[in-house]
């Protein structure tokens, strides 16, 4: 006999009896009856599972997130929209880099010429570079005196060579070059004597120079008080590397010295000096000749190039002015060392002597 059902329900047609409960599904065991095939009970959430129809998947949550604009849309639409979005932010993205490696180049470009510029300048700051000045006494090839020779006094002189050197001394001699003045190549008007100095200049700047011209700076003269000369290396015996101030012709150009095609010349026609930016350090003999004047001169003024241009710097005599002897224009004695003997000999026109031959 068939079971019956609550008064005014139908029997299932699935042949299972009426009854409270839910049909196949995960309808709430609670819940009353939700009507025929719905498979879920009146207390379900929202957005429950659904058997997976309408369950939305993790992309939508992002899409829905961080573009709700295109959430809902479809699937074409909305993938047009999130790739304008992610090229828009790629774009944005890429422009904010270059701009921020530009900005920091700027800087860095203003930074860098700005801190070479200081240090440029630091660099020029100071003396372009320094100078040892050391006189140059050794092998000299004559010795002046302010006074002729007493007969007692010649006697100790001439003769046999002997070492002149406690002699020179005993009377204050100065010693002094011949050859280069003397080489006709240099066409000295007077057969003087030339003094000379080594000088040695050093430069720790970093950027490069050149020194192309050098002078005698205030150059004051009188007549010459030596009147006594002994000659002891004669004529033809080479000339030294450097420069020869003549300042009876002039006090601005140096002629050259070293032995070459070029000796008698202008020193800076024919070579300049480069110091700075690890330059070796420069060496100068410079030899200055005065004929029959006594001169001195405040120092030696140096011309210099660089990238700013033109530029003067001085040499002293560490720290004191210059100068040089010469021989009186009419000697009273003149002498000539010679391997055989020391012998007296006469003054001759120029400078010059005549000495007996025998």
């Amino acid at each position: 006999m068939a079971e019956r059902g609550r008064p005014g329900e139908a029997a299932p047609s699935d042949g299972r009896p009426a009854g409270t409960g839910s049909p196949a599904g995960t309808g709430s065991p609670t819940g009353t009856g939700s009507g025929a095939g719905t498979g879920r009970g009146v207390g379900s959430p929202a957005g429950a599972d659904d058997g997976g129809r309408n369950r939305l998947s993790f992309v939508d949550d992002v899409v829905q997130s961080v573009m709700p604009e295109a959430a809902g849309a479809d699937r074409r639409t909305r993938n047009r929209k999130i790739y304008l979005r992610v090229g828009w932010l790629v774009a944005s993205s890429v422009v904010l880099f270059l701009v921020t490696k530009g900005v920091d180049w700027i800087f860095s470009e203003h930074d860098a010429k700005v801190a070479s510029e200081a240090d440029d300048k630091v660099d020029r700051a100071g003396p372009a570079f320094t100078a040892s000045v050391k006189a140059d006494t050794e092998y000299t090839e004559a010795s002046l005196y302010d006074a002729p020779f007493t007969d007692a006094e010649k006697a100790q002189l001439v003769g046999p060579p002997k070492d002149l050197r406690p002699f020179a001394k005993a009377h204050h001699a100065r010693g002094v070059y011949l050859s280069d003045v003397w080489n006709p190549s240099m066409r000295s008007p007077w057969r003087g004597y030339s003094q000379a100095w080594l000088v040695d200049l050093i430069s720790d700047r970093k950027a490069a120079f050149v020194i192309n011209g050098m002078r005698a700076k205030g150059v004051k003269c009188t007549p010459a008080k030596a009147n006594t000369v002994v000659v002891t290396r004669g004529e033809g015996d080479g000339g030294y590397e450097g420069m020869l101030f003549d300042l009876t012709r002039s006090a601005d150009v140096p002629l050259l010295t070293e032995p070459t095609n070029d000796y008698g010349k202008p020193y800076f026609a024919h070579k300049k000096i480069d110091l700075g930016n690890g330059a070796t350090p420069g060496g100068l003999r410079v030899q200055v000749t005065s004929g029959t004047k006594d001169c001195t001169w405040k120092a030696f003024e140096v011309t210099y190039v660089d990238a700013d241009g033109t530029h003067t710097q001085d040499i002293t005599d560490n720290g004191k002015p210059f100068s040089v002897h010469g021989i009186a224009e009419h000697p009273a004695q003149m002498y000539e060392f010679s391997t055989q003997e020391i012998q007296e000999c006469e003054p001759a026109a120029r400078g010059q002597m005549d000495c007996p031959r025998g």
